[in-house]
């Protein structure tokens, strides 16, 4: 299966899930542990508000999802491929444990797959909503029974994962990608796109938008494209958008112009892709209530394993309220210290990836978040 792990390397496809990690190299990470049991996981835990196309994918090409898990099975010797599907998502668990029957049904799951000497079964986990449970270790920990709680890296999951045992955690989309990859071929897959972001991308337009809903573009695509082509515009003034969930950057209008859809160019220009799903603020709407409800949200979310996110994410709270409520002025050396110890200090991206968002507020908003601070 050494060709097949090779297509997918040449395809140079990114994880989905936001952190854009090679799948490839993680592939061959969890094969060259010798263990008898491996697992792949799904990831479907979506719980970026805004982000809806993972539900997409499961409820309308659920078979696409199924094989990528399967081929990364035969790939990495996994013998077990487990969805873990976010629990405000009913209608995705049930049509995909009604194709894991038929796969069943039609002898393509087991022992021996129709004589080829591959093993490989599902199982399917319906999530209680936490969406801590979107980080891939703190999802390992839910599956063993255990509070959601991120682990300390190294080992990593494709070396000590699911019980200790090698483990490929890829989301919704990864997994959907692999099929087309090896119909098309790895170097095909790669020529769409830009060099260091291969394939296509689904994004997520919120009501926002003159026709919001899910689309597929080609990574490298102008976010001008996105916006106004296929999104219509906006239906009302727009200042910002938030792209790539609670903890992706804010994205001012003004530089609608000046980014295309791909990990680099947001990168470059301090914001994150992640998972591409796009929500809109108002121009009716203040920046600092937005500022306070995305510490708020952080800090209701944290899984509570470490100190930087626990604590800092509160404090971040407490000081956005005060300052909207009249009660005191926010210091901003004490918020850029808060914001560095939340960045350096956290476990995983859930505490280190909320002040992105804060510092584009501050950047592109100054003006209008003067008056609260000192």
């Amino acid at each position: 299966m050494v060709e097949v792990l090779e297509e997918i390397k040449k395809s140079n496809i990114r994880g989905r899930g936001g952190a854009g990690f090679p799948m490839g190299i993680k592939l061959e990470s969890c094969r060259n542990i010798e263990n008898d049991t491996k697992f792949i996981i799904c990831n479907a835990d979506e719980g970026d508000p805004g982000a809806y196309s993972d539900r997409y994918l499961l409820e309308k090409q659920p078979h696409a999802v199924l094989f990528g898990m399967m081929i990364s099975g035969l790939v990495t010797g996994a013998e077990w491929g487990i969805l873990y599907i976010r629990g405000e998502y009913p209608e995705a668990v049930g049509i995909i444990n009604d194709m894991v029957e038929q796969l069943r049904s039609n002898g393509l799951l087991g022992k021996d797959i129709q004589g080829s000497g591959f093993n490989f079964d599902f199982k399917v986990i319906q999530a209680q909503g936490a969406y801590i449970c979107g980080e891939e270790t703190a999802l390992i920990n839910s599956l063993e029974g255990k509070r959601p709680e991120v682990r300390t890296r190294p080992p990593y999951p494709t070396q000590e994962g699911l019980f200790n045992k090698p483990t490929v955690v890829n989301n919704v989309e990864t997994q959907a990608a692999v099929h087309y990859i090896l119909e098309k071929g790895g170097d095909h897959y790669a020529s769409i796109g830009t060099e260091r972001s291969s394939g296509t991308k689904l994004v997520s337009l919120d009501s926002f938008f003159n026709n919001p809903g899910i689309y597929e573009v080609d990574m490298g695509t102008p976010l001008s494209t996105v916006v106004n082509d296929l999104g219509g515009g906006f239906k009302e003034p727009v200042k910002a958008m938030q792209i790539g969930g609670p903890l992706g950057g804010l994205v001012p209008t003004s530089k609608i112009d000046s980014l295309t859809l791909d990990f680099e160019s947001f990168g470059n220009e301090g914001f994150l892709l992640g998972h591409a799903s796009v929500v809109c603020v108002p121009e009716s709407f203040p920046i600092v209530k937005f500022i306070e409800h995305l510490f708020d949200f952080a800090s209701f979310e944290s899984c509570g394993k470490c100190f930087p996110c626990r604590l800092g994410t509160k404090r971040g709270h407490e000081m956005f309220t005060n300052a909207i409520e009249g009660k005191s002025k926010i210091d901003p050396e004490l918020l850029d210290d808060l914001l560095h110890t939340l960045e350096t200090g956290s476990l995983c991206a859930h505490g280190g990836g909320i002040p992105l968002p804060i510092q584009n507020a501050l950047q592109y908003f100054d003006s209008e978040l003067r008056e609260y601070m000192k």
